[in-house]
Protein backbone atom coordinates (compact mmCIF):
# COMPACT_ATOMS: atom_id res chain seq x y z
CA UNK A 1 0.00 0.00 0.00
CA UNK A 2 1.29 3.25 -0.40
CA UNK A 3 -0.11 6.36 0.49
CA UNK A 4 -1.15 9.11 -1.99
CA UNK A 5 0.07 12.86 -2.04
CA UNK A 6 -2.73 14.51 0.28
CA UNK A 7 -2.95 18.34 0.74
CA UNK A 8 -4.86 19.72 3.73
CA UNK A 9 -5.85 22.74 4.78
CA UNK A 10 -8.88 24.88 6.75
CA UNK A 11 -10.71 24.11 3.86
CA UNK A 12 -10.09 20.18 3.68
CA UNK A 13 -8.09 17.76 1.87
CA UNK A 14 -7.62 17.06 -1.61
CA UNK A 15 -5.98 13.82 -2.53
CA UNK A 16 -4.83 13.13 -5.94
CA UNK A 17 -3.37 10.43 -8.35
CA UNK A 18 -1.06 11.37 -11.66
CA UNK A 19 -1.07 9.11 -14.16
CA UNK A 20 2.33 7.96 -15.04
CA UNK A 21 3.77 8.86 -11.67
CA UNK A 22 1.75 7.51 -9.19
CA UNK A 23 -0.15 5.23 -11.14
CA UNK A 24 2.23 3.36 -13.28
CA UNK A 25 -0.33 2.47 -16.49
CA UNK A 26 -2.85 4.40 -18.68
CA UNK A 27 -5.95 4.30 -17.05
CA UNK A 28 -8.56 2.91 -19.22
CA UNK A 29 -11.74 2.14 -17.34
CA UNK A 30 -12.87 3.17 -13.97
CA UNK A 31 -15.34 1.75 -11.60
CA UNK A 32 -16.24 1.37 -8.07
CA UNK A 33 -17.92 -1.30 -5.74
CA UNK A 34 -20.92 -0.08 -2.87
CA UNK A 35 -23.42 -1.22 -1.43
CA UNK A 36 -22.19 -4.84 -0.79
CA UNK A 37 -24.15 -6.73 1.63
CA UNK A 38 -22.57 -7.56 5.14
CA UNK A 39 -21.10 -11.04 4.49
CA UNK A 40 -20.77 -11.17 0.99
CA UNK A 41 -17.31 -11.05 -0.86
CA UNK A 42 -16.04 -9.61 -4.03
CA UNK A 43 -13.22 -10.24 -6.46
CA UNK A 44 -12.48 -14.03 -5.97
CA UNK A 45 -10.31 -13.41 -9.80
CA UNK A 46 -7.47 -12.69 -11.36
CA UNK A 47 -6.53 -11.29 -14.59
CA UNK A 48 -3.97 -11.72 -17.01
CA UNK A 49 -3.31 -8.20 -18.79
CA UNK A 50 -4.84 -5.42 -16.53
CA UNK A 51 -3.19 -3.72 -13.88
CA UNK A 52 -5.66 -2.46 -11.16
CA UNK A 53 -5.43 0.31 -8.13
CA UNK A 54 -7.62 0.01 -5.75
CA UNK A 55 -8.81 3.25 -3.44
CA UNK A 56 -11.22 3.09 -0.66
CA UNK A 57 -13.04 6.03 -1.07
CA UNK A 58 -15.29 5.93 1.70
CA UNK A 59 -15.78 3.35 4.79
CA UNK A 60 -13.18 0.17 4.54
CA UNK A 61 -12.35 -3.06 2.80
CA UNK A 62 -10.58 -6.05 3.16
CA UNK A 63 -7.97 -7.18 0.82
CA UNK A 64 -6.18 -10.26 0.12
CA UNK A 65 -3.69 -10.64 -3.25
CA UNK A 66 -2.02 -14.06 -4.42
CA UNK A 67 1.26 -14.13 -6.79
CA UNK A 68 4.07 -16.33 -7.51
CA UNK A 69 5.30 -15.19 -3.94
CA UNK A 70 2.46 -15.99 -2.24
CA UNK A 71 -0.63 -14.26 0.00
CA UNK A 72 -0.67 -10.52 1.56
CA UNK A 73 -3.90 -9.38 3.50
CA UNK A 74 -4.78 -5.44 3.79
CA UNK A 75 -7.18 -3.72 5.11
CA UNK A 76 -7.94 -0.29 3.04
CA UNK A 77 -9.59 2.62 5.39
CA UNK A 78 -7.88 5.41 3.98
CA UNK A 79 -8.92 7.98 1.52
CA UNK A 80 -5.39 9.00 0.61
CA UNK A 81 -3.93 5.00 0.39
CA UNK A 82 -4.15 3.20 -2.46
CA UNK A 83 -3.31 -0.64 -3.43
CA UNK A 84 -1.63 -1.58 -7.04
CA UNK A 85 -2.62 -5.15 -7.91
CA UNK A 86 -0.55 -6.17 -10.79
CA UNK A 87 -1.87 -8.85 -13.98
CA UNK A 88 -1.58 -12.52 -12.44
CA UNK A 89 -2.91 -11.45 -8.85
CA UNK A 90 -5.88 -12.97 -7.25
CA UNK A 91 -7.54 -10.76 -5.09
CA UNK A 92 -10.28 -11.50 -3.13
CA UNK A 93 -12.42 -8.21 -1.29
CA UNK A 94 -14.27 -8.74 2.05
CA UNK A 95 -15.39 -7.70 5.13
CA UNK A 96 -16.90 -4.80 3.21
CA UNK A 97 -17.97 -1.98 6.01
CA UNK A 98 -21.39 -0.59 5.46
CA UNK A 99 -20.37 2.64 3.96
CA UNK A 100 -17.68 1.08 2.10
CA UNK A 101 -17.13 2.70 -1.24
CA UNK A 102 -13.87 0.73 -3.50
CA UNK A 103 -12.73 2.99 -6.36
CA UNK A 104 -10.80 0.95 -8.89
CA UNK A 105 -8.75 2.32 -12.00
CA UNK A 106 -7.97 -0.34 -14.19
CA UNK A 107 -5.25 -0.35 -17.00
CA UNK A 108 -7.78 -1.93 -19.67
CA UNK A 109 -11.38 -2.42 -20.79
CA UNK A 110 -13.32 -5.03 -19.27
CA UNK A 111 -12.44 -8.37 -21.46
CA UNK A 112 -14.19 -11.08 -20.29
CA UNK A 113 -11.35 -13.61 -21.61
CA UNK A 114 -8.87 -11.62 -20.03
CA UNK A 115 -10.02 -13.11 -16.28
CA UNK A 116 -9.21 -15.72 -14.29
CA UNK A 117 -12.52 -16.77 -12.57
CA UNK A 118 -11.20 -20.20 -11.54
CA UNK A 119 -8.63 -20.72 -8.43
CA UNK A 120 -7.38 -23.62 -10.20
CA UNK A 121 -6.72 -22.24 -13.19
CA UNK A 122 -4.99 -19.24 -11.39
CA UNK A 123 -2.45 -21.86 -9.56
CA UNK A 124 -1.79 -22.79 -13.23
CA UNK A 125 -1.04 -20.13 -14.58
CA UNK A 126 1.22 -18.56 -12.79
CA UNK A 127 3.13 -22.17 -12.34
CA UNK A 128 3.82 -21.05 -16.04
Amino acid sequence: MERLKTFTDKRGSLTLLEVGQDIPFEVARVYWIYDVPQGEERGKHANRVSYQYLVAVSGSIDVCLEDVNGRKYYHLDSKSEGLLVPPATWNELSNFSSDAVLMVLASHSYCQQTYINSYEEFLDFIKQ
